[in-house]
Protein backbone atom coordinates (compact mmCIF):
# COMPACT_ATOMS: atom_id res chain seq x y z
CA UNK A 1 0.00 0.00 0.00
CA UNK A 2 1.55 3.38 -0.94
CA UNK A 3 2.35 5.87 1.79
CA UNK A 4 -0.72 8.02 2.50
CA UNK A 5 -0.88 11.64 3.66
CA UNK A 6 -4.07 13.02 5.16
CA UNK A 7 -5.64 16.09 3.60
CA UNK A 8 -8.49 18.09 5.03
CA UNK A 9 -11.14 18.88 2.44
CA UNK A 10 -13.45 21.83 3.00
CA UNK A 11 -16.78 21.72 1.22
CA UNK A 12 -19.25 24.48 0.91
CA UNK A 13 -19.39 24.04 -2.86
CA UNK A 14 -20.59 21.19 -5.02
CA UNK A 15 -17.41 19.10 -5.20
CA UNK A 16 -14.67 17.61 -3.04
CA UNK A 17 -11.20 16.19 -3.52
CA UNK A 18 -10.58 12.49 -3.41
CA UNK A 19 -7.48 10.73 -4.82
CA UNK A 20 -6.56 13.68 -7.00
CA UNK A 21 -9.94 14.07 -8.69
CA UNK A 22 -12.94 16.33 -8.31
CA UNK A 23 -16.11 14.45 -7.58
CA UNK A 24 -19.63 15.92 -7.31
CA UNK A 25 -21.08 16.15 -3.85
CA UNK A 26 -24.27 17.46 -2.36
CA UNK A 27 -23.97 21.23 -1.73
CA UNK A 28 -23.77 22.42 1.86
CA UNK A 29 -22.16 19.29 3.27
CA UNK A 30 -18.94 19.21 5.23
CA UNK A 31 -16.56 16.34 4.71
CA UNK A 32 -13.02 15.60 5.82
CA UNK A 33 -10.48 14.35 6.00
CA UNK A 34 -10.09 12.31 2.80
CA UNK A 35 -7.07 10.22 1.85
CA UNK A 36 -4.78 11.25 -0.96
CA UNK A 37 -1.82 9.05 -1.97
CA UNK A 38 1.38 11.03 -1.58
CA UNK A 39 2.65 9.81 -4.94
CA UNK A 40 -0.46 10.83 -6.85
CA UNK A 41 -0.87 14.11 -8.68
CA UNK A 42 -2.40 16.86 -6.52
CA UNK A 43 -5.70 18.36 -7.64
CA UNK A 44 -5.73 21.48 -9.75
CA UNK A 45 -4.65 24.45 -7.65
CA UNK A 46 -2.64 22.26 -5.24
CA UNK A 47 0.36 21.64 -7.46
CA UNK A 48 3.85 21.36 -6.03
CA UNK A 49 5.12 24.66 -4.71
CA UNK A 50 1.65 26.07 -4.08
CA UNK A 51 0.88 26.82 -0.45
CA UNK A 52 -1.93 24.39 0.40
CA UNK A 53 -2.95 26.63 3.29
CA UNK A 54 -4.11 29.20 0.76
CA UNK A 55 -6.80 26.72 -0.27
CA UNK A 56 -7.85 25.87 3.27
CA UNK A 57 -5.83 22.61 3.08
CA UNK A 58 -2.72 21.62 4.95
CA UNK A 59 -0.99 18.23 4.75
CA UNK A 60 -0.12 16.48 7.93
CA UNK A 61 3.39 16.27 9.36
CA UNK A 62 5.34 13.03 9.18
CA UNK A 63 3.34 11.59 12.06
CA UNK A 64 0.20 11.72 9.96
CA UNK A 65 -1.61 13.85 12.58
CA UNK A 66 -3.62 16.74 11.24
CA UNK A 67 -3.10 20.11 12.87
CA UNK A 68 -5.02 23.35 12.71
CA UNK A 69 -6.31 24.37 9.32
CA UNK A 70 -7.02 28.01 8.55
CA UNK A 71 -7.28 30.07 5.37
CA UNK A 72 -4.34 32.13 4.27
CA UNK A 73 -4.30 35.87 3.72
CA UNK A 74 -7.21 37.01 1.63
CA UNK A 75 -9.05 33.70 1.86
CA UNK A 76 -12.34 33.87 3.71
CA UNK A 77 -15.16 32.19 1.86
CA UNK A 78 -18.40 32.56 3.83
CA UNK A 79 -19.56 29.28 5.29
CA UNK A 80 -16.15 27.63 5.46
CA UNK A 81 -15.36 25.25 8.26
CA UNK A 82 -11.75 24.62 9.12
CA UNK A 83 -11.15 21.45 11.06
CA UNK A 84 -8.21 20.02 12.99
CA UNK A 85 -7.75 16.29 13.52
CA UNK A 86 -6.12 14.70 16.54
CA UNK A 87 -7.92 16.81 19.13
CA UNK A 88 -6.98 14.70 22.09
CA UNK A 89 -9.02 13.95 25.19
CA UNK A 90 -9.54 17.54 26.21
CA UNK A 91 -11.42 18.64 23.09
CA UNK A 92 -10.69 21.39 20.62
CA UNK A 93 -11.34 25.10 20.86
CA UNK A 94 -14.24 26.01 18.58
CA UNK A 95 -13.89 29.45 16.96
CA UNK A 96 -17.14 31.03 15.76
CA UNK A 97 -17.66 34.30 13.92
CA UNK A 98 -16.59 35.97 10.69
CA UNK A 99 -14.25 34.52 8.11
CA UNK A 100 -10.74 35.90 8.06
CA UNK A 101 -9.19 38.59 10.22
CA UNK A 102 -8.89 38.04 13.95
CA UNK A 103 -10.49 34.57 13.82
CA UNK A 104 -7.77 33.27 11.50
CA UNK A 105 -5.05 34.96 13.56
CA UNK A 106 -6.41 33.29 16.71
CA UNK A 107 -6.48 29.86 15.08
CA UNK A 108 -2.92 30.21 13.89
CA UNK A 109 -1.73 31.28 17.31
CA UNK A 110 -3.49 28.34 18.95
CA UNK A 111 -1.88 26.01 16.44
CA UNK A 112 1.55 27.40 17.21
CA UNK A 113 0.97 26.71 20.90
CA UNK A 114 -0.11 23.14 20.19
CA UNK A 115 -3.79 23.71 21.07
CA UNK A 116 -6.29 21.88 18.86
CA UNK A 117 -8.73 24.21 17.18
CA UNK A 118 -11.57 24.18 14.69
CA UNK A 119 -13.20 27.16 13.05
CA UNK A 120 -16.84 27.41 11.99
CA UNK A 121 -17.06 30.73 10.21
CA UNK A 122 -20.03 32.56 8.69
CA UNK A 123 -22.48 29.70 9.17
CA UNK A 124 -26.22 29.79 9.68
CA UNK A 125 -27.81 29.26 13.11
CA UNK A 126 -28.79 25.69 12.27
CA UNK A 127 -25.29 24.81 11.07
CA UNK A 128 -23.71 26.42 14.11
CA UNK A 129 -26.11 24.58 16.43
CA UNK A 130 -25.26 21.26 14.79
CA UNK A 131 -21.55 21.88 15.25
CA UNK A 132 -21.94 22.97 18.88
CA UNK A 133 -23.99 19.95 19.87
CA UNK A 134 -22.25 17.44 17.65
CA UNK A 135 -18.65 17.93 18.70
CA UNK A 136 -16.58 17.29 21.78
CA UNK A 137 -15.29 20.77 22.48
CA UNK A 138 -13.05 22.11 25.19
CA UNK A 139 -14.01 25.79 24.84
CA UNK A 140 -15.76 28.22 22.50
CA UNK A 141 -14.41 31.56 21.26
CA UNK A 142 -16.75 33.98 19.47
CA UNK A 143 -14.60 36.30 17.36
CA UNK A 144 -16.28 38.97 15.22
CA UNK A 145 -16.34 42.74 14.72
CA UNK A 146 -20.16 42.72 14.60
CA UNK A 147 -21.57 43.08 18.11
CA UNK A 148 -25.01 41.86 17.01
CA UNK A 149 -23.53 38.65 15.58
CA UNK A 150 -21.35 38.24 18.67
CA UNK A 151 -24.42 38.56 20.89
CA UNK A 152 -26.34 36.00 18.84
CA UNK A 153 -23.51 33.45 18.83
CA UNK A 154 -22.84 33.98 22.53
CA UNK A 155 -26.46 33.34 23.52
CA UNK A 156 -26.63 30.34 21.19
CA UNK A 157 -23.44 28.83 22.61
CA UNK A 158 -24.44 29.48 26.22
CA UNK A 159 -27.86 27.91 25.61
CA UNK A 160 -26.67 24.78 23.81
CA UNK A 161 -23.39 24.21 25.66
CA UNK A 162 -23.53 25.85 29.09
CA UNK A 163 -20.81 23.45 30.21
CA UNK A 164 -18.15 25.03 27.98
CA UNK A 165 -15.92 28.00 28.83
CA UNK A 166 -16.93 30.85 26.54
CA UNK A 167 -14.96 33.86 25.29
CA UNK A 168 -16.42 36.60 23.13
CA UNK A 169 -15.06 39.75 21.50
CA UNK A 170 -17.27 42.80 21.99
CA UNK A 171 -17.02 46.55 21.38
CA UNK A 172 -20.18 48.01 22.93
CA UNK A 173 -19.82 48.32 26.69
CA UNK A 174 -23.56 48.33 27.29
CA UNK A 175 -23.99 44.99 25.50
CA UNK A 176 -20.96 43.69 27.40
CA UNK A 177 -22.58 44.47 30.75
CA UNK A 178 -25.85 42.86 29.69
CA UNK A 179 -24.12 39.71 28.43
CA UNK A 180 -22.19 39.34 31.66
CA UNK A 181 -25.44 39.80 33.56
CA UNK A 182 -27.31 37.15 31.52
CA UNK A 183 -24.36 34.76 31.10
CA UNK A 184 -22.10 35.30 34.13
CA UNK A 185 -19.61 32.66 32.99
CA UNK A 186 -18.78 34.43 29.72
CA UNK A 187 -15.40 36.14 29.38
CA UNK A 188 -15.61 39.32 27.29
CA UNK A 189 -12.62 40.75 25.49
CA UNK A 190 -12.55 44.06 23.60
CA UNK A 191 -9.95 43.87 20.82
CA UNK A 192 -10.56 47.57 20.09
CA UNK A 193 -9.58 48.54 23.64
CA UNK A 194 -6.53 46.26 23.62
CA UNK A 195 -5.25 47.63 20.35
CA UNK A 196 -6.13 51.22 21.27
CA UNK A 197 -4.16 50.98 24.51
CA UNK A 198 -1.11 49.71 22.63
CA UNK A 199 -1.46 52.37 19.92
CA UNK A 200 -1.90 55.11 22.52
CA UNK A 201 1.29 54.01 24.23
CA UNK A 202 3.12 54.10 20.91
CA UNK A 203 1.70 57.56 20.13
CA UNK A 204 2.76 58.87 23.53
CA UNK A 205 6.24 57.40 23.10
CA UNK A 206 6.61 58.71 19.55
CA UNK A 207 5.53 62.24 20.53
CA UNK A 208 7.46 62.50 23.78
CA UNK A 209 9.28 65.81 23.85
CA UNK A 210 7.75 67.11 20.62
CA UNK A 211 5.93 70.03 22.20
CA UNK A 212 3.38 71.18 24.71
CA UNK A 213 0.13 69.36 25.14
CA UNK A 214 -1.72 72.65 25.56
CA UNK A 215 -4.29 73.02 22.80
CA UNK A 216 -3.66 76.28 20.94
CA UNK A 217 -6.06 77.63 18.35
CA UNK A 218 -8.97 76.18 16.42
CA UNK A 219 -8.88 74.79 12.90
CA UNK A 220 -11.95 74.97 10.65
CA UNK A 221 -12.04 71.55 9.00
CA UNK A 222 -15.74 71.41 8.13
CA UNK A 223 -16.54 73.03 4.77
CA UNK A 224 -19.90 74.43 5.88
CA UNK A 225 -18.50 75.78 9.14
CA UNK A 226 -15.56 77.37 7.35
CA UNK A 227 -17.86 79.03 4.80
CA UNK A 228 -20.20 80.15 7.56
CA UNK A 229 -17.37 81.73 9.52
CA UNK A 230 -15.93 83.50 6.49
CA UNK A 231 -19.32 84.88 5.42
CA UNK A 232 -19.99 86.03 8.96
CA UNK A 233 -16.65 87.83 9.15
CA UNK A 234 -17.42 89.44 5.78
CA UNK A 235 -20.77 90.71 7.05
CA UNK A 236 -19.15 92.22 10.12
CA UNK A 237 -16.55 93.97 7.98
CA UNK A 238 -19.28 95.29 5.66
CA UNK A 239 -21.16 96.62 8.67
CA UNK A 240 -18.08 98.36 10.07
CA UNK A 241 -17.25 99.81 6.67
CA UNK A 242 -20.76 101.25 6.31
CA UNK A 243 -20.62 102.63 9.86
CA UNK A 244 -17.30 104.34 9.09
CA UNK A 245 -18.73 105.92 5.96
CA UNK A 246 -21.72 107.20 7.92
CA UNK A 247 -19.55 108.73 10.63
CA UNK A 248 -17.30 110.47 8.11
CA UNK A 249 -19.85 111.64 5.54
CA UNK A 250 -22.89 112.30 7.74
CA UNK A 251 -21.09 113.12 11.01
CA UNK A 252 -23.14 110.63 13.05
CA UNK A 253 -21.94 109.40 16.42
CA UNK A 254 -20.72 105.80 16.81
CA UNK A 255 -23.97 104.35 18.17
CA UNK A 256 -26.17 105.99 15.55
CA UNK A 257 -23.72 105.06 12.79
CA UNK A 258 -23.80 101.39 13.80
CA UNK A 259 -27.58 101.47 14.07
CA UNK A 260 -28.16 103.02 10.65
CA UNK A 261 -25.47 100.84 9.05
CA UNK A 262 -27.07 97.70 10.39
CA UNK A 263 -30.38 98.68 8.84
CA UNK A 264 -28.65 99.46 5.57
CA UNK A 265 -26.68 96.19 5.43
CA UNK A 266 -29.83 94.25 6.31
CA UNK A 267 -31.64 96.18 3.51
CA UNK A 268 -34.30 97.31 5.98
CA UNK A 269 -33.90 101.05 5.46
CA UNK A 270 -31.33 103.54 4.28
CA UNK A 271 -29.41 106.02 6.38
CA UNK A 272 -31.26 109.35 7.06
CA UNK A 273 -29.57 112.15 5.20
CA UNK A 274 -27.87 109.86 2.70
CA UNK A 275 -29.69 111.59 -0.18
CA UNK A 276 -27.86 114.84 0.54
CA UNK A 277 -24.44 113.21 0.95
CA UNK A 278 -21.68 113.46 -1.61
CA UNK A 279 -21.40 111.19 -4.67
CA UNK A 280 -18.39 109.32 -3.25
CA UNK A 281 -20.44 108.29 -0.21
CA UNK A 282 -23.34 107.08 -2.34
CA UNK A 283 -21.03 105.04 -4.58
CA UNK A 284 -19.18 103.35 -1.71
CA UNK A 285 -22.38 102.76 0.24
CA UNK A 286 -24.03 101.14 -2.80
CA UNK A 287 -21.04 98.81 -3.33
CA UNK A 288 -21.02 97.91 0.35
CA UNK A 289 -24.75 97.13 0.26
CA UNK A 290 -24.32 94.85 -2.78
CA UNK A 291 -21.44 93.04 -1.09
CA UNK A 292 -23.56 92.63 2.04
CA UNK A 293 -26.40 91.13 0.00
CA UNK A 294 -24.02 88.56 -1.51
CA UNK A 295 -22.55 87.74 1.90
CA UNK A 296 -26.02 87.32 3.41
CA UNK A 297 -26.90 84.80 0.68
CA UNK A 298 -23.65 82.86 1.26
CA UNK A 299 -24.12 82.97 5.02
CA UNK A 300 -27.68 81.66 4.73
CA UNK A 301 -26.65 78.81 2.41
CA UNK A 302 -23.78 77.82 4.70
CA UNK A 303 -26.06 77.95 7.73
CA UNK A 304 -28.65 75.69 6.06
CA UNK A 305 -25.93 73.25 5.03
CA UNK A 306 -24.46 73.28 8.50
CA UNK A 307 -27.80 72.61 10.18
CA UNK A 308 -28.88 69.92 7.71
CA UNK A 309 -26.08 67.47 8.47
CA UNK A 310 -24.26 66.19 11.57
CA UNK A 311 -22.15 68.87 13.22
CA UNK A 312 -18.94 67.00 14.01
CA UNK A 313 -16.74 70.00 14.81
CA UNK A 314 -17.47 73.35 16.41
CA UNK A 315 -15.79 76.74 16.77
CA UNK A 316 -15.54 76.46 20.54
CA UNK A 317 -15.65 73.75 23.17
CA UNK A 318 -14.49 70.13 23.30
CA UNK A 319 -15.35 69.41 19.66
CA UNK A 320 -13.34 72.32 18.29
CA UNK A 321 -10.70 70.92 15.94
CA UNK A 322 -7.20 71.72 17.26
CA UNK A 323 -4.99 73.87 15.05
CA UNK A 324 -1.67 72.40 16.19
CA UNK A 325 -0.09 70.03 18.68
CA UNK A 326 -2.62 67.25 18.09
CA UNK A 327 -2.57 63.62 16.97
CA UNK A 328 -4.29 63.07 13.63
CA UNK A 329 -6.30 59.82 13.70
CA UNK A 330 -6.99 58.43 10.23
CA UNK A 331 -9.87 55.97 10.46
CA UNK A 332 -12.58 56.41 13.06
CA UNK A 333 -13.89 52.89 13.49
CA UNK A 334 -13.91 50.92 16.71
CA UNK A 335 -10.15 51.12 17.20
CA UNK A 336 -10.01 54.79 16.21
CA UNK A 337 -12.76 55.73 18.64
CA UNK A 338 -11.17 53.89 21.57
CA UNK A 339 -7.76 55.32 20.67
CA UNK A 340 -9.20 58.86 20.66
CA UNK A 341 -10.71 58.27 24.09
CA UNK A 342 -7.42 56.93 25.45
CA UNK A 343 -5.37 59.82 24.05
CA UNK A 344 -7.84 62.35 25.45
CA UNK A 345 -7.55 60.62 28.81
CA UNK A 346 -3.78 61.13 28.61
CA UNK A 347 -4.24 64.82 27.86
CA UNK A 348 -3.32 64.62 24.16
CA UNK A 349 -5.49 66.57 21.71
CA UNK A 350 -6.88 64.52 18.82
CA UNK A 351 -8.61 65.07 15.50
CA UNK A 352 -10.30 62.08 13.88
CA UNK A 353 -10.72 61.54 10.15
CA UNK A 354 -13.37 59.23 8.67
CA UNK A 355 -14.43 58.88 5.06
CA UNK A 356 -17.93 57.56 5.89
CA UNK A 357 -20.15 60.16 7.57
CA UNK A 358 -22.62 57.43 8.55
CA UNK A 359 -20.06 55.26 10.37
CA UNK A 360 -21.39 54.21 13.80
CA UNK A 361 -18.44 55.61 15.73
CA UNK A 362 -18.84 59.02 14.10
CA UNK A 363 -22.16 59.33 15.90
CA UNK A 364 -20.50 58.26 19.15
CA UNK A 365 -17.84 60.93 18.68
CA UNK A 366 -20.42 63.71 19.03
CA UNK A 367 -21.53 62.37 22.40
CA UNK A 368 -17.95 61.86 23.54
CA UNK A 369 -16.90 65.37 22.50
CA UNK A 370 -14.28 64.24 19.97
CA UNK A 371 -13.80 66.34 16.81
CA UNK A 372 -14.05 64.36 13.57
CA UNK A 373 -13.53 65.52 9.98
CA UNK A 374 -15.05 63.74 6.99
CA UNK A 375 -12.59 62.96 4.21
CA UNK A 376 -10.04 60.52 2.81
CA UNK A 377 -7.03 60.19 5.04
CA UNK A 378 -4.74 59.23 2.15
CA UNK A 379 -5.60 62.37 0.18
CA UNK A 380 -2.86 65.00 0.26
CA UNK A 381 -5.25 67.96 0.10
CA UNK A 382 -7.25 66.59 3.02
CA UNK A 383 -4.11 66.09 5.10
CA UNK A 384 -3.00 69.64 4.36
CA UNK A 385 -6.41 71.00 5.35
CA UNK A 386 -6.28 69.07 8.62
CA UNK A 387 -2.92 70.60 9.56
CA UNK A 388 -0.55 67.70 9.09
CA UNK A 389 2.45 70.06 9.18
CA UNK A 390 1.42 71.29 12.64
CA UNK A 391 0.30 68.06 14.34
CA UNK A 392 2.36 66.00 16.77
CA UNK A 393 1.83 62.63 15.10
CA UNK A 394 -0.32 60.70 12.64
CA UNK A 395 -1.98 57.41 13.59
CA UNK A 396 -3.38 55.42 10.63
CA UNK A 397 -5.87 53.01 12.20
CA UNK A 398 -8.34 52.10 9.44
CA UNK A 399 -9.41 48.47 9.07
CA UNK A 400 -7.56 48.14 5.73
CA UNK A 401 -3.82 47.57 5.96
CA UNK A 402 -2.93 48.97 2.55
CA UNK A 403 -4.90 52.16 3.21
CA UNK A 404 -2.89 52.64 6.40
CA UNK A 405 0.33 52.16 4.46
CA UNK A 406 -0.86 54.68 1.85
CA UNK A 407 -1.62 57.19 4.62
CA UNK A 408 1.85 56.66 6.03
CA UNK A 409 3.47 57.28 2.64
CA UNK A 410 1.44 60.46 2.04
CA UNK A 411 2.15 61.78 5.54
CA UNK A 412 5.89 61.06 5.21
CA UNK A 413 5.98 62.97 1.93
CA UNK A 414 4.09 66.00 3.25
CA UNK A 415 5.79 66.19 6.64
CA UNK A 416 9.13 64.34 6.68
CA UNK A 417 10.15 63.30 10.16
CA UNK A 418 6.61 63.41 11.54
CA UNK A 419 6.04 60.50 13.96
CA UNK A 420 3.80 57.81 12.42
CA UNK A 421 1.92 54.96 14.08
CA UNK A 422 0.32 52.34 11.83
CA UNK A 423 -2.26 49.71 12.71
CA UNK A 424 -1.75 46.60 10.59
CA UNK A 425 -3.73 43.37 10.93
CA UNK A 426 -1.82 41.08 8.62
CA UNK A 427 1.49 39.81 9.94
CA UNK A 428 3.07 39.64 6.48
CA UNK A 429 2.07 43.22 5.58
CA UNK A 430 3.38 44.42 8.93
CA UNK A 431 6.72 42.67 8.42
CA UNK A 432 7.08 43.91 4.84
CA UNK A 433 6.19 47.49 5.77
CA UNK A 434 8.63 47.52 8.67
CA UNK A 435 11.39 45.95 6.60
CA UNK A 436 11.07 47.92 3.35
CA UNK A 437 9.33 51.22 4.03
CA UNK A 438 10.35 52.08 7.62
CA UNK A 439 7.26 54.27 8.00
CA UNK A 440 7.18 54.37 11.77
CA UNK A 441 5.84 52.37 14.67
CA UNK A 442 3.69 49.39 13.69
CA UNK A 443 1.08 47.59 15.76
CA UNK A 444 -0.07 44.16 14.57
CA UNK A 445 -3.66 44.42 15.80
CA UNK A 446 -4.73 40.85 15.09
CA UNK A 447 -1.61 39.36 16.66
CA UNK A 448 -2.08 41.44 19.81
CA UNK A 449 -5.73 40.49 20.31
CA UNK A 450 -5.15 36.85 19.33
CA UNK A 451 -2.25 36.55 21.76
CA UNK A 452 -4.44 37.79 24.61
CA UNK A 453 -7.10 35.20 23.79
CA UNK A 454 -4.49 32.45 23.52
CA UNK A 455 -3.09 33.27 26.95
CA UNK A 456 -6.58 33.03 28.43
CA UNK A 457 -7.12 29.64 26.77
CA UNK A 458 -3.75 28.41 28.00
CA UNK A 459 -4.72 29.36 31.54
CA UNK A 460 -7.85 27.20 31.11
CA UNK A 461 -5.77 24.26 29.91
CA UNK A 462 -3.38 24.67 32.82
CA UNK A 463 -6.29 24.68 35.27
CA UNK A 464 -7.72 21.57 33.62
CA UNK A 465 -4.38 19.80 33.90
CA UNK A 466 -3.91 20.71 37.55
CA UNK A 467 -4.65 17.90 40.04
CA UNK A 468 -7.95 18.24 41.90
Amino acid sequence: MPHMCRVLVVERTSCHVECGALRPRRPGTIRGPDLLPAASNPPAGLAAGVDRLAYGVRTAPASGRLVNVAPAKGIGVPGNRYKADGLGDRGAVLVLGDSGGLGVALMRRLEQRGIAVEGAMSLSDSETSAILTGGRWGAVAVVTRDDVLALRLTLLSAHLRPDLPLWVTMFDRTITREIQHVVPAVQVLSPAELVAAELAEQCATATAGTGSRVLRGTRLVDDALRLLARAGIGLVLALLFEAGLTMIALHENTIDALYFSTRTVATVAGTPGAATAGPWYKALSALDTLAALLLVAVFTAALVRRLSRPRLTTLFGARAAPARGHVLLIGFGQVGFRLAQELRRRGIAVLGVERDPDAPCVRLARTAGIPVAIGRGDDRETLERLGIRHCRAVAAVTSTDLVNVAVGLAASDLAPGLPLVLRLGDGEVAAETDSLLHLGRICDAHALAAETLVRALQVLRHEDDSPA
